[in-house]
């Protein structure tokens, strides 16, 4: 697994979490292939993001009326408008920009400088 499925639906960096490299699957792995079943999934954004078959939120072209997305990235709490910068940087800059920032966080989220 590289690249863009390293980044969850959400736009963060799901490398830097110690459970996604020992055992978590992240919202993205094993539905192509069939390992996991998305009528199981709880997730309603990456139900919406697998059935419309985008990277992650950001390619979407409702990402800005969207419900799902938006009632996300407006809880309250640092971590959730640093997802909404993620998906926004991710719109404006592009995946390959996003991963070079990225690769040298060590949490979901980091700097854009």
């Amino acid at each position: 697994m590289g690249g863009k499925e390293e980044i969850g639906c959400c736009g963060a960096y799901c490398k830097t979490c110690r459970e996604f490299l020992k055992t978590c699957k992240g919202c993205k792995s094993g539905y192509s292939d069939g390992t996991r079943n998305l009528s199981k999934a709880k997730c309603k954004m990456k139900i919406c993001r697998l059935n419309k078959s985008h990277a992650t939120c950001a390619d979407c072209s409702d990402f800005e009326t969207c419900e799902i997305i938006g009632r996300f990235i407006n809880h309250s709490g640092y971590k959730y408008s640093k997802y909404k910068q993620a998906l926004e940087f991710i719109r404006s800059d592009g995946y390959d920009k996003f991963l070079s920032l990225a690769q040298k966080w060590k949490n979901p989220y980091g700097r854009y400088n």
